[in-house]
C-alpha cells in the first residue's frame, strides 16, 4: 500500500523503518474485536477479528495503524485457540518494535478485549500450546493456574548397531483457564539405566536445572509455582 500525504505512513514495518533509521517514534496501543459476516461457499460466516491500533508520531508526524493479529472463522474449535494464536503473532511485532528501539508497553488479547464468539468452555483437545502460550495469557491477565506431573517414560535408545534401555525426564503441565484444560508436555533429559547411578543422578540433576528455568518464567509472568525437582 503507498503512503498518502494524510497518512505516511500504511504499515507497521514503515513506523519500524524510520526508528531504525533513527528518527524519534512514539507509539500506544489500542485493542480491538468485531465479528465480520463473511460469504464463503454460499453461506454467511461469522467471523472473529482481532486487531490492534497503533497510534502514536514519528518526528512529530501522526500516524494511525491498524493490524490484524487473527481472522477466524466461527468454525475456530475454542476462544483459547483464538488468543494463543494472536497473542503469538502480537509477541512478535512487540520483539520488531523493541529492537527498533521503540518503547511499546507489551499487553496481549485477553477473554475480556477479545469477545470471541467459540465453544462452551471444556476440555481443549490441541497439543500444541507451549508453555509461552500461557506466559503470555498471564502476562495479559488471564487467570492461569497449573499442576505439575513428573514422569520417567522408559525409552529404548540406539547406538551402533546395538540398543539399551533408557528413560526420559517429562514433565506433564495441565494448565486451567477458565475456558477449560489444557496438557503441555515438556521433554527435559534423556538418560540411559545402563550407565551407572551416579550418572543417572546427574541426569535428573541437569533436568531440574531445566526445568526451574521454566518454572521461574511462570513465575515471573505471574504464576503461582512450587518447588519440585527430578
Amino acid at each position: 500500500m503507498t503512503a498518502s500525504k494524510t497518512q505516511p505512513f500504511q504499515m507497521l514495518a514503515d513506523v519500524i523503518r524510520e526508528a531504525a533509521a533513527g528518527k524519534k517514534v512514539t507509539l500506544k496501543t489500542r485493542f480491538l474485536s468485531e465479528v465480520v459476516p463473511v460469504e464463503k461457499d454460499g453461506k454467511r460466516v461469522d467471523t472473529n477479528v482481532l486487531s490492534v491500533e497503533y497510534s502514536g508520531r514519528v518526528d512529530g508526524t501522526p500516524f494511525t495503524i491498524i493490524k490484524n493479529y487473527l481472522f477466524s472463522e466461527d468454525a475456530v474449535r475454542h476462544p483459547l485457540e483464538c488468543l494463543v494464536i494472536a497473542n503469538n503473532r502480537l509477541q512478535m511485532d512487540y520483539a520488531r518494535l523493541k529492537k527498533a528501539g521503540i518503547p511499546v508497553k507489551e499487553e496481549f488479547f485477553t477473554f475480556e478485549n477479545a469477545r470471541i464468539k467459540g465453544t462452551p468452555p471444556g476440555p481443549i483437545q490441541r497439543t500444541s500450546y507451549r508453555l509461552q502460550d500461557f506466559i503470555l495469557l498471564s502476562r495479559a491477565g488471564v487467570p492461569v493456574t497449573f499442576s505439575l506431573t513428573l514422569k520417567y517414560p522408559e525409552l529404548v535408545l540406539k547406538q551402533g548397531e546395538g540398543e539399551r534401555k533408557g528413560f526420559a525426564c517429562v514433565g506433564e503441565f495441565e494448565f486451567q483457564t477458565a475456558e477449560g484444560t489444557t496438557r503441555v508436555e515438556k521433554l527435559y533429559a534423556i538418560g540411559s539405566y545402563d550407565e551407572p547411578k551416579g550418572y543417572q543422578n546427574e541426569v535428573k540433576a541437569v533436568a531440574t536445572k531445566r526445568l526451574e528455568r521454566d518454572l521461574d518464567r511462570l513465575r515471573r509472568a505471574g504464576i503461582k509455582v512450587g518447588k519440585t525437582r527430578f
